[in-house]
């Protein structure tokens, strides 16, 4: 019988571990300012814009990127 447990104990574990928010769960959250709501669509949409709009996603520009979406996710920036 115990060595029935331990492996239906991993199996619960890993099961519960391994599932992912749904949408409606997900936060963009930047330190000091808070988190908005964001789903993959409005993520990529913001991120797109922001290309457009001729923020970069280089290494050292990464927090001016993060701010624009963050803005544009909270509706502050019109798409």
């Amino acid at each position: 019988m115990r060595q029935f447990i331990l492996p239906a104990i991993l199996v619960v574990a890993a099961a519960t571990g391994t599932s992912t928010p749904s949408a409606a769960q997900q936060r963009f959250c930047i330190a000091g300012r808070g988190c908005v709501p964001v789903t993959d669509a409005s993520y990529n949409a913001c991120f797109n814009l922001a290309l457009a709009r001729g923020e970069s996603a280089a290494w050292g520009e990464r927090r001016k990127l993060d701010w624009f979406i963050y803005q544009c996710l909270a509706g502050r920036i019109p798409r």
